[in-house]
């Protein structure tokens, strides 16, 4: 009995270790939530049709092609949330992290010339690599909204096939996100004592990406296609050499996802210096299967999450002001991001609510005449209203059905230099 009972509190003790040794929340990559870049980002996420620079490498990498010259740009940016459940703030791991364009004309001649660019974007959280909270799914939380704290790259080529079909752009890429994979094994070691071993590893998950844009005159339009993307968080307890069975144990699931989109934008240039865009991007939430896994074989399936696809409008505009070597750029946009989550239930207190989405900002450009050197300085900012929302259900220890409001504000800002 002694051994059988050490051998069960070992087990035990490992599990709890390893609950502790689980960070905290977020569902997703942060360009899927907020967009990519800060120009994108002033913009209401739009640059399906117009993109041309780095931040193409995820709004559409077709817009890569538009790219002139080699570039590189750094930022910052991060998010604050003030989000409320029944009146009392619910708190939420606000993200801060660093970003990292590049852009890359690739020079061949002849009849490739001036055709075909690289780019990559790296989106790096300053305090972790990946991060997932699997909660039990009858504790209130909020899947769709944070999902912010999680590396993400992108990389794609543009292709420029104006003179083959005139105006057409297409190009391709991927995204990538980390999963955490691993076991514990706990058995009796050679001395006869009860111990654990653990291993893990990050091992990348990858997304396309494909589009295509096409002008012609004022205007110009773009269509882009984002795979689903997904990172697990999964590590297998196995127990051997002990004196009571234990089935094999999974801790985990689905810490990070990216449903998939689809994305169609009309982009119209009235007059030199005036842009306007509107976009409608469908996700596909309907295939979402839910953070929570079964712990053993044995166990009950988590609740479907019944989430639903969505369509969110989208519209932006940009005003450019040319003064001598300065250029200045103005930009705002609107999103309505309909919430794909039904209201939350006894068995699945899954939070969230539509949310209207402004965002602003201003970019900065400087080349001297005769300079081949380019720099840019861009800001931007988003406010992300939580519309008021009541659910079918009430807080653990409450009688009332839970009540969600809030804002959500974000930032940041880049300089580059282009050459």
């Amino acid at each position: 009995m002694r051994g059988r009972t050490a051998g069960v509190a070992t087990v035990a003790g490992a599990l709890v270790v390893l609950a502790w040794l689980v960070p905290a929340r977020a569902y997703a990559s942060p360009q899927d939530l907020f967009g990519y870049g800060s120009r994108s980002s002033a913009m209401a996420a739009t640059g399906v049709a117009f993109g041309d620079d780095y931040e193409a490498v995820f709004s559409n990498p077709a817009g890569l092609s538009r790219v002139t010259r080699r570039g590189l740009v750094v930022g910052a940016h991060g998010a604050g949330y003030a989000v409320s459940l029944d009146g009392e703030r619910f708190t939420l791991d606000a993200p801060r992290a660093t970003s990292i364009g590049v852009e890359l004309p690739i020079p061949f001649g002849g009849v490739l010339e001036h055709r075909i660019v690289l780019g990559a974007g790296f989106y790096t959280p300053l305090d972790v690599i990946v991060r997932g909270d699997i909660a039990y799914p009858e504790v209130p939380q909020m899947p769709v909204l944070t999902r912010a704290k999680s590396v993400a790259v992108q990389a794609g080529i543009g292709v420029d096939l104006d003179g083959v079909v005139d105006g057409l752009r297409v190009g391709a890429g991927f995204s990538a996100l980390a999963s955490l994979l691993g076991d514990m094994v706990t058995a009796i070691d050679s001395t006869g004592r009860f111990g654990s071993r653990v291993e893990t590893q990050l091992v990348a998950t990858y997304a396309p990406i494909v589009g295509a844009t096409w002008e012609h005159g004022d205007w110009s339009f773009g269509l882009v296609w984002r795979g689903e993307l997904t990172a697990e968080f999964e590590m297998e307890v196995v127990t051997r050499d002990l004196p009571v069975h234990l089935p094999v144990l999974t801790i985990g699931g689905l810490a990070q996802y990216d449903p998939h989109a689809l994305a169609a934008e009309a982009a119209w240039r009235p007059a030199p210096g005036w842009l306007f865009a509107a976009q409608a991007c469908w996700r596909h939430w309907s295939a979402y299967p839910g953070a929570e896994r079964p712990t053993s074989a044995s166990s009950p399936a988590p609740p479907d999450p019944d989430f639903s696809d969505t369509i969110s409008p989208r519209i932006a505009v940009e005003r450019t002001i040319h003064r001598g070597p300065f250029d200045l750029a103005l930009r705002g946009g609107y999103t309505w991001e309909p919430s794909p989550a039904p209201p939350a239930r006894t068995d699945a207190r899954y939070l969230d609510n539509d949310r209207h989405v402004l965002t602003a900002g201003v970019g900065l450009a400087w080349q001297p005449r005769g300079e081949p050197t380019r720099l840019t300085l861009d800001l931007y900012g988003q406010l992300d209203v939580l519309a008021p929302r009541t659910h079918d259900a009430p807080a653990p220890g409450h009688t009332e059905n839970m009540r969600t409001s809030g804002v959500v504000a974000v930032g940041g800002w880049t300089v580059g230099v282009h050459w």
